[in-house]
């Protein structure tokens, strides 16, 4: 296994928002999470969502879903078929950090190995206040701003 250097800039992740898992189907996801370990998870309503995945513009419509309580949350994703993100697994998906610095955590993720993999740009075509990175063991680590972190709370207070 690759042995990693001391980092030489000081740099600290986040807060841990949410722990991302796909599923096929939410609503029963929804179910399962309640029954099994006694989570309420509130489904939104199925949104469009555009983003950069490996630099080139991508468009699906999402449906996605937070446990009530938290942060941290337990956040639902429905599985996109023929998308190479959004795919059930055996596990966790991605971990979710709040991050004060957007730009200056990614620029120092890649920095350390952990290359931008998936994000929204402020480009005006997709949603500005996360970046997406993997790392060399296959771990997704998604960077939230501060903004985007509240719209999602905000949403759980919809009715």
């Amino acid at each position: 296994m690759r042995s990693f250097a001391a980092p030489d800039v000081d740099f600290e992740l986040g807060r841990l928002h949410h722990v991302g898992v796909v599923v096929p189907d939410p609503e029963a996801a929804v179910l399962h999470f309640e029954a099994l370990y006694g989570l309420s998870i509130r489904l939104f309503p199925e949104s469009e969502y555009h983003c950069r995945i490996n630099g080139v513009a991508h468009s699906t419509v999402q449906r996605l879903g937070l446990t009530v309580d938290g942060p941290p949350h337990v956040e639902l994703l429905r599985a996109v078929p023929d998308s190479t993100v959004w795919q059930p697994s055996s596990g966790i998906h991605h971990l979710g950090y709040v991050v004060d610095d957007l730009a200056r955590a990614s620029e120092e993720l890649e920095r350390r190995g952990s290359p931008l993999w998936m994000g929204g740009l402020r480009d005006g075509q997709c949603p500005a206040g996360t970046a997406y990175h993997r790392d060399a063991l296959g771990l997704t680590i998604e960077l939230l701003d501060h903004a985007t972190a509240a719209r999602l709370a905000a949403r759980l207070n919809e009715s």
